[in-house]
């Protein structure tokens, strides 16, 4: 997994937030949306992210973990976020408090989504 810092702008969905990182192959800080990697999120989520990220955050900052800047179908970048000073990551949170499913197979998911799509014509 690749680190690098990321600013929370805002959590737009229980599973999807926009985040601000320096993203290498550009090198320079853009503003992205990131859905939550291995994890389903309920509806209840969101409030539950904005709460962690209130609290995790070191002067507006957390550790951005992402497997090769991997994006889904809608473009969204595939990572967690981590607490720089403890190390707790944002799903492992979720999962152990019982506010997102485990979904093992996200990669696998989306790789099928993107083998079965429709090239345009």
């Amino acid at each position: 997994m690749v680190g690098t810092e990321a600013i929370v702008v805002r959590v737009t969905r229980p599973d999807t937030l926009m985040i601000r990182s320096v993203v290498p192959q550009v090198q320079s800080m853009l503003t992205q949306y990131m859905v939550l990697e291995g994890v389903e999120c309920k509806p209840e989520t969101k409030q539950a992210i904005v709460d962690w990220c209130e609290v995790h955050q070191e002067g507006g900052r957390f550790r951005l973990l992402t497997t090769d800047w991997f994006r889904d179908s809608y473009g969204r970048l595939l990572g967690d976020l981590q607490d720089i000073s403890s190390g707790e990551t944002l799903t492992g949170y979720l999962l152990e408090n019982h506010l997102a499913d485990e979904r093992p197979y996200h990669y696998a998911d989306l790789l099928e989504d993107m083998l079965r799509s429709v090239e345009p014509e």
